[in-house]
C-alpha cells in the first residue's frame, strides 16, 4: 500500500503536472487545482456570496501568509497544507453522507477504498461520490474535462490515508 505523501503527490501530478503555478481554464488554482469552495473549506479562502465560480473576488484569511491567488501559488507549504486540511474536511462529508460504510465493497470490478473515495470527492465532491455508490456505479459524474469519479477511484485506491480518515 502506497504511502499519504504518494497520494497526495499522485494526486497532485493528475491534476496539474505537480505544477504549483497551475491555473486552469475553469480557475481551479495550483498543484491540486483548489477551487473557491475547497479553500473556503480548508480555512484559506472566505466568499461574500454564495456563488462559487471561482472568480477569486472574495477575501483570503491570511491562512499561512496567504492573501492572494498569487500568493498561494507561490506557497508550496500553503498548498500542501490546504490539501491536507480540505482532505480531513471532505472525509467528514463522505462519513456524514455513508459512504464510509462501502469500503471494502465490489462496485463495477473496483474495490471501495477511503483513498478511492476522498479521490472521487476531489474530483467532484461527495455528493457526486454517493450517487455513485448508490446506484451500484451506474451513476458515474464526470467533471469539465470528462474525467469520471469512478476513474478516480479506480486509480486512487491503494493509499494508506489513516492520517486522514482517522
Amino acid at each position: 500500500m502506497k504511502t499519504l505523501k504518494e497520494f497526495l503527490d499522485d494526486l497532485g501530478m493528475r491534476e496539474s503536472g505537480g505544477n504549483y503555478n497551475a491555473i486552469n481554464k475553469f480557475g481551479y488554482i495550483g498543484k491540486y487545482q483548489m477551487g473557491e469552495m475547497a479553500l473556503v473549506d480548508a480555512g484559506y479562502y472566505k466568499k461574500a456570496s454564495r456563488r462559487y465560480n471561482n472568480d477569486w473576488t472574495g477575501q483570503f484569511t491570511g491562512r499561512d501568509g496567504v492573501c492572494s491567488v498569487e500568493g498561494f501559488l507561490s506557497n508550496h507549504s500553503a498548498q500542501e497544507n490546504a490539501q491536507f486540511a480540505f482532505k480531513k474536511k471532505q472525509w467528514g462529508y463522505l462519513k456524514a453522507l455513508g459512504a464510509d460504510k462501502y469500503c471494502g465493497q465490489i462496485i463495477n470490478g473496483y474495490k471501495i477504498t477511503p483513498s478511492g473515495l476522498l479521490a472521487g470527492a476531489h474530483l467532484k465532491g461527495a455528493g457526486s461520490v454517493m450517487q455513485y455508490l448508490k446506484s451500484g456505479g451506474k451513476c458515474i459524474q464526470k467533471d469539465g474535462f470528462g474525467t469520471s469519479v469512478e476513474s478516480y477511484i479506480k486509480r486512487f485506491s491503494d493509499y494508506d490515508v489513516s492520517q486522514i480518515v482517522s
